[in-house]
């Protein structure tokens, strides 16, 4: 009866173990970083229709380049990582978003800088003497 006993004890302690080492498994792997993901992929969207390529080609490379880091570290299990990599992603979209409405702007600014220009030349000759 106390060999029983003993292999009874050793069967629920094994399997005490097993379901420890199960929970720390899953506690230690965050959850992939989604929303992050998704956020990043968003931003990369909006910026292509904003043509940020043409004006702001640097930063959606590197927006483009930290996402595909991203997806890269989430399939790696490193979710630390790839939520990090997700949000730089983002802000690079971001700024590409940011840096194309200015020079959008500033074109639009010189466009109408011109056109002063021009109407105030005409506004000149029609009063001129003939």
């Amino acid at each position: 009866m106390n060999h029983t006993l003993g292999v009874g004890r050793a069967l629920i302690t094994a399997g005490l173990a097993a379901i420890l080492m199960l929970v720390g498994a899953c506690a230690s792997t965050p959850p992939a970083p989604e929303s992050a993901l998704d956020a990043a992929r968003v931003a990369i969207s909006n910026a292509e229709k904003a043509d940020a390529g043409r004006f702001a080609g640097a930063e959606l490379g590197e927006a483009r380049e930290k996402l595909a880091l991203a997806d890269t570290a989430t399939r790696a299990e490193n979710m630390v990582v790839a939520e990090r990599l997700a949000r730089e992603s983002q802000v690079q979209a971001e700024l590409a978003t940011a840096r194309t409405a200015a020079a959008k702007a500033a074109s639009v600014n010189e466009e109408m800088g011109r056109g002063a220009d021009a109407l105030a030349e005409e506004m000149q000759r029609a009063g001129e003497p003939k």
